[in-house]
C-alpha cells in the first residue's frame, strides 16, 4: 500500500494507544490507530500501515474490554456495545419494552426491536405463510401497561434456514432501547442467561437459567441449549446473558421434557444484517422467503410407456 510521506508523518504525529477494530465477519486487528475519520480508520502495523472503511467496522474497543467500556457502532441497523453486567431484574426493566408480540392469523409468537427506527427480529415460521403481521407493543405507564398494536407491518429480510426474519414498522415513533450485541462470541456453559417473550400471549415473561450447551446440531444449524423456560410464544424472543446482551433468539423446545429447550445464536442475526441485500424479502419474487420451491428429488426413472421422467418416491 503506498501512501504519501507527508500524510505518513501527520498521521504518525496522531498515534495513539492500541485497540482493537472488529470487522464484517468477526475479524480483529489490534494495533495503533494513526486516524479516525469520519469514512476510515488509519492503523500503525509497524510495517506498513492499514485503511479500513468505517463501513467494514463493527466495534473498536481497547486492547481489553472491561465493564464499563462501551464499543458503539452507529453505521449499522444493529448495536454493538460491551455495558456492564447487570442484575436479570434490571435488564428486563430496561430491555423489556424493546420486546414485543407477534400475531398473525395462524398463531402469535415474540419480536425484539433492534434500533429506534422501528426494526424488529422475530423467527421466520412466526409469519411463515402470512400476509397479515401486527406486532403490539407493551409500555409501563406506573402501574398500567400500556398496549400500542402496530397493523402496518413491512417484511424486509427473511431467512428460513436459520428461522429469522427482519421486519419494520412503519410510523414508529415509541421511544425504546433497544437491545445489543456482543462485539464477538464468548460464550461459557453453565454462565446465566434469561429470556423475555410472550409465552402463550403472556406479555413481557421472565424466565432465567443457565447456558445448557453452546454446540447442538439440528438439520445443519448450531443451536444453544438452555434451561430457562419457554413455551409456545416465546418464539422469536431475546436471550441474553449477563450484561444484557442479546445472545440468541429463541425458536423451539421439547414439550415433553424439562429444561430443555434452544435459541439460534445472535451471531446467525448478525449476519444477516451485515448481508442484508442477500436477504432482502420482495413479495414479487417466488422466491422471498414465503415460497421455496423443493429441491429436486434423486433421479427419475423413465417409465416404459409415457417415455417421460418419473420421479421416484
Amino acid at each position: 500500500m503506498k501512501i504519501h510521506f507527508s500524510l505518513l508523518l501527520m498521521v504518525l504525529a496522531t498515534t495513539s494507544h492500541a485497540e482493537k477494530v472488529l470487522v464484517k465477519g468477526g475479524a480483529r486487528v489490534q494495533a495503533p490507530i494513526l486516524k479516525q475519520a469520519d469514512d476510515a480508520v488509519v492503523l500503525d502495523l509497524g510495517y506498513d500501515v492499514l485503511r479500513i472503511p468505517q463501513s467494514e467496522i463493527l466495534a473498536t474497543y481497547e486492547d481489553e474490554a472491561v465493564e464499563g467500556t462501551v464499543p458503539n457502532d452507529t453505521n449499522r441497523l444493529y448495536s454493538v456495545q460491551i455495558p456492564e453486567r447487570i442484575t436479570t431484574a434490571e435488564a428486563s426493566k430496561l430491555y423489556a419494552p424493546s420486546v414485543v408480540l407477534v400475531k398473525t392469523a395462524a398463531g402469535l409468537g415474540s419480536g425484539f426491536f433492534i434500533n429506534k427506527k422501528g426494526y424488529l427480529i422475530t423467527n421466520f415460521h412466526v409469519i411463515a405463510g402470512e400476509k397479515h403481521i401486527s406486532v403490539t407493543q407493551f409500555l409501563q405507564e406506573g402501574k398500567i401497561l400500556r398496549r400500542i398494536v402496530h397493523k402496518e407491518v413491512e417484511i424486509i429480510a427473511t431467512a428460513p434456514f436459520h428461522d429469522l426474519v427482519l421486519l419494520r414498522l412503519e410510523d414508529f415513533d415509541t421511544e425504546i432501547t433497544p437491545v445489543v450485541f456482543a462485539p464477538e462470541e464468548d460464550l461459557s456453559i453453565g454462565e446465566t442467561v434469561f429470556a423475555i417473550g410472550n409465552p402463550l400471549g403472556l406479555e413481557r415473561t421472565v424466565t432465567e437459567g443457565v447456558l445448557s450447551q453452546t454446540h447442538r446440531n439440528f438439520g445443519g444449524i448450531l443451536y444453544l441449549q438452555i434451561d430457562a423456560p419457554v413455551n409456545p410464544g416465546n418464539s422469536g424472543g431475546p436471550l441474553f446473558n449477563a450484561r444484557g446482551q442479546v445472545l440468541g433468539i429463541i425458536n423451539m423446545g421439547v414439550p415433553t421434557m424439562e429444561g430443555l429447550n434452544f435459541a439460534i445464536p445472535a451471531r446467525h442475526a448478525k449476519y444477516i444484517l451485515d448481508h442484508i441485500d442477500a436477504f432482502a424479502y420482495d413479495a414479487t419474487n417466488p422466491e422471498s422467503g414465503f415460497v421455496y420451491p423443493d429441491p429436486p428429488r434423486r433421479p427419475g426413472k423413465f417409465s416404459t410407456e409415457q417415455k417421460e421422467p418419473v420421479d421416484v418416491p
